[in-house]
């Protein structure tokens, strides 16, 4: 398993997430390599693969199939794979982990260093470095920070101290690199300084009574390593920064004095009282609470008014009206405290669930992107998606409180012809079937129909044909209520009732189109839109505005584009396929593009909307075919026969 190279790794790791044949085709988009490089990494692959427990197959006509021989051989493999898929030469393939390195490396450092040294380090050519050096100048500027170059003796970053640690830690933590915590090759803060840090701050946390979650605490600490990292080289914190005012934050004070007399006693460093700003504002940064204390706001609180503007923006344009949860005002209260004080002090954290939040829960995501904008448009500074993420997850919570007090029994009433005897049946067999989702109101004869106050009823349940219009939903059944009768009645009370062809028409269809990158993509869609009258020339500003918050690529060579805030008549979507994959954000490929557009006002119809297109986007061989379909028809008719 050594002996393969990190692209065979991860070809490996893609075939044993899939339990059916995938093409080589499909891997090279995936990976962004050629069909070919593919298929000479699998056979280098068969040949090494025999001693550890599996095989790669292939299978004439359907591609490769990961075939395990023997579980208890294959299992330390995996694991081993899935643990070093990102260290030492591997981890430097990717130019972002490059760029974190190098950066890490000047920022920590005192003196010049020389590019050359790179180049020995991360395993990659001088012209690289010299590329990767142009995107570390760029995040530097971010933080006001200068790359110098000095003849003979290399490159040093200069600028304000506390933006050099804020950069680090920033790139640190929202990347979530734990390998520059665990691998020693990589270490950019010493492992067991980092280790004894966190448990002084555990000590205190729990001294104080603070509620602090482990990703804050694992936060926290990497800044505190840095700033002793810093500290041992000779650079403080400068009182000139200013980062906070005199006697501000007295409680946060105290604890910031405590945790670096502790720190000084293990590292024998002397910190400087101006070091003491440094640890209070990332105290702030975190969620921060004296356990059982109660925090209120009024509206001339600024996180009130940040409140009261999420919950109008979320009622006027998604119509949730969340204005009497005060499950989740308080939740959320508590939440942007701290959130704004790591967005004033340009700290970043990360979120572990940002993924698995962005693919489970995407309605509640879009929720929280348009909920974000009351921050951002009160600190005039962009909230990225780690933090809209955790929006979203109160957000959640939320939602399916709504939706468990909106989830009512439907009320039923029974007509049958036939007597008093098989009325008694129909409604035992009803009740059997259906007990947690309808309420039986009343079992009538055809005549009394017609005089029956029906202004509650939800569905008319008959053994006769109803020839009237009600209004109101009429199901034929058998008496004896059979199988076909169970599952026209399930599907009446369903609240998705919504087909593919309620969301996709043909003349919204663009296949195999020679599109080369994500606007053009875009402005393509929304202006096809506008040529048939369904958006205004405007509507591809707000899809991109809402691609800038967050990108839409959700792997599987699928994006999802849509506007920041509903504002179509009708909930429908426009799907794209692409000759070729093309970058959409950071390194995932995108061939398959399903522009949503939803109707204003409508929650419903959004949450329907994402689990329907969910199944299709999670589904490979599936998505594979829609790629591959030649007519609209075919597009169409392949969506009908794999989404049931």
């Amino acid at each position: 398993m050594n002996l393969l190279s990190k692209r065979q790794k991860d070809i490996v790791l893609l075939l044993s997430r899939i339990k059916h044949p995938i093409t080589s085709e499909w891997m090279a988009k995936e990976l962004g390599v050629s069909d070919r490089t593919i298929r000479n990494d699998i056979k280098q692959i068969q040949r090494d693969s025999e001693s550890v427990g599996f095989s790669v197959q292939s299978i004439r006509g359907k591609g490769y199939l990961l075939h395990i021989r023997s579980q208890e051989h294959f299992m330390p493999s995996h694991q081993q794979l899935t643990s070093e898929n990102d260290v030492i030469s591997g981890h430097f393939a990717n130019q972002n982990n490059r760029v974190l390195y190098i950066l890490g490396r000047l920022l920590l450092e005192k003196n010049f260093i020389k590019l050359e040294t790179f180049t020995n380090e991360v395993f990659v050519s001088m012209s690289t470095i010299h590329n990767d050096i142009k995107i570390g100048k760029e995040l530097l500027e971010k933080y006001h920070l200068k790359l110098t170059n000095r003849p003979h003796y290399g490159s040093k970053v200069e600028g304000d101290e506390y933006m050099k640690r804020l950069c680090l830690s920033n790139l640190l933590i929202s990347r979530g690199q734990d390998a520059f915590h665990k691998s020693e090759s990589l270490q950019l803060i010493d492992q067991e300084a980092f280790a004894n840090i966190k448990e002084i701050l555990i000590k205190r946390v729990n001294q104080y009574q603070i509620d602090m979650s482990d990703i804050s605490l694992e936060n926290l600490a990497t800044h505190i390593a840095i700033a002793c990292k810093r500290i041992e080289k000779g650079f403080f914190i400068d009182k000139s920064d200013d980062v906070l005012t005199d006697d501000e934050y007295p409680f946060e004070k105290n604890v910031a004095k405590e945790i670096i007399k502790d720190v000084e006693n293990y590292t024998g460093l002397t910190f400087p009282n101006t070091e003491t700003d440094y640890i209070i504002v990332h105290l702030l940064g975190t969620k921060l609470l004296r356990k059982k204390e109660l925090i209120e706001f009024s509206e001339f609180d600024e996180v009130g008014t940040i409140v009261n503007c999420m919950l109008e923006r979320l009622r006027t344009e998604l119509n949730w009206d969340l204005s009497m949860d005060d499950e989740f005002i308080q939740a959320i209260t508590l939440h942007i405290r701290p959130a704004m004080n790591r967005l004033r002090y340009k700290m970043n954290i990360r979120n572990p669930l940002l993924n698995d939040i962005k693919k489970k829960y995407p309605t509640a995501f879009e929720g929280a992107i348009i909920a974000s904008k009351c921050i951002e448009e009160y600190l005039q500074i962009e909230v990225i998606e780690h933090e809209i993420a955790y929006i979203a997850l109160h957000i959640v919570v939320a939602l399916e409180r709504m939706e468990s007090e909106r989830k009512k029994k439907k009320k039923v009433i029974i007509v049958c012809a036939t007597g008093v005897g098989s009325a008694r049946l129909l409604y035992y067999r009803l009740k059997k079937f259906f007990e947690q989702e309808i309420e039986i109101m009343d079992t009538i004869n055809y005549y009394n129909l017609a005089s029956h106050d029906l202004s509650t009823i939800d569905l008319i349940i008959s053994t006769i044909p109803i020839q009237e219009n009600f209004k109101i939903p009429v199901q034929i059944v058998n008496t004896f209520l059979e199988r076909k009768d169970i599952d026209s009645i399930k599907k009446s009370i369903s609240e998705n009732e919504n087909e593919i062809e309620t969301y996709l028409q043909p003349s919204r269809i663009f296949l195999q189109q020679d599109l080369l990158d994500k606007e053009s993509v875009i402005k393509f869609l929304c202006g096809e839109l506008y040529k048939q009258k369904l958006v205004q020339k405007d509507y591809v500003d707000l899809v991109l505005k809402r691609e800038a918050a967050a990108p839409t690529s959700f792997g599987n060579l699928v994006a999802v584009p849509h506007p920041i805030t509903p504002v179509t008549n009708k909930t429908f979507w426009t799907v794209c396929t692409l000759q070729q994959p093309i970058q959409w954000y950071d390194q995932q490929m995108v061939q398959f593009i399903c522009l949503l557009n939803i109707k204003k006002g409508s929650q419903g119809d959004l949450d329907r909307m994402f689990k329907k297109l969910i199944s299709i986007t999670e589904n490979k061989s599936l998505i594979q075919k829609l790629i591959e379909s030649n007519t609209v028809e075919e597009l169409i008719e392949t969506l009908k026969n794999d989404i049931t």
